[in-house]
């Protein structure tokens, strides 16, 4: 119980001190080679990734990635800090165990998040962290929270995001987002604003065309489709979409690349 006290009062409110924490050899594994599926996979890798990132750039897309391969773990105080911030910020409620029902609130299949973290690892943490963390964000993820728990059209919140996240990671290994991550240069603003730019294109397809979660098989294939083959439309879109928060609250409000980390 005192644990779960201290993290309560010590959320997370930027992540570069976690960064620091996570960047070293215990917390990321070495990153394992992308794998390649046929011709056509490849030729579109090299085009994409013609020209080599920075060395800068290319450690902290290999750290990325990395994380994505590192295990979520509950007695890891990092982790757990991070989890119950998350809760924190997308439920308005101090987190009351590491486990229990409460976490279905957030849309995680069971009682332990811990077991949801493992096709991406702690990344599929950190990408809705870092939306949260966002002033201008924020009221997005709110809003689609709250449609996630729509009687007719629901989902399962942190499930769907597991996947988006699942998806940035293949378009960052693969080389898609390399042109924008030197044009930013930053591999951590580019795959958050990315995720949030996906998350975006799903949120806005599902409520639109009124679609239920029979559908969300192909509506995840369509996105990432959809979403490589013009990032720079896809993150503008998404970012025109923030600016109506923006506007009806009258205030300019902080871009998601203003939460930063360094290497």
């Amino acid at each position: 119980m005192g644990e779960l006290a201290a993290h309560r009062n010590s959320y997370i409110t930027d992540l570069e001190c976690t960064w620091k924490y996570l960047d070293n050899e215990d917390h990321a594994p070495s990153v394992k080679p992308a794998e390649k599926c046929g011709w056509f996979s490849v030729f579109c890798n090299l085009l994409q990734t013609s020209t080599p990132l920075p060395s800068q750039l290319a450690k902290e897309k290999d750290i990325l990635i990395s994380l994505s391969q590192c295990t979520f773990n509950h007695e890891d105080s990092t982790h757990a800090q991070m989890l119950f911030t998350l809760y924190y910020k997308l439920t308005n409620l101090h987190c009351p165990s590491k486990t229990g029902s409460h976490w279905e609130l957030l849309g995680f299949q069971g009682s332990d998040p811990s077991t949801d973290f493992r096709g991406v690892g702690v990344l599929g943490l950190i990408q809705p962290l870092a939306l949260s963390l966002s002033p201008t964000a924020l009221p997005f993820l709110s809003e689609v929270i709250e449609f996630s728990r729509c009687p007719t059209q629901g989902f399962p919140f942190m499930v769907l995001s597991l996947n988006v996240t699942c998806i940035v990671l293949n378009l960052l290994r693969e080389g898609y987002l390399d042109k924008l991550i030197r044009d930013k240069n930053s591999v951590f603003d580019v795959v958050n604003v990315y995720y949030g730019a996906v998350l975006f294109y799903i949120y806005n397809s599902w409520r639109n065309e009124n679609l239920t979660l029979v559908a969300s098989g192909e509506l995840l294939k369509r996105a990432e489709q959809k979403c490589k083959v013009n990032v720079n439309q896809c993150i503008k879109q998404f970012e025109s979409y923030l600016e109506t928060y923006v506007q009806a609250d009258d205030c300019e409000g902080v871009k998601l690349e203003q939460v930063q980390l360094s290497v």
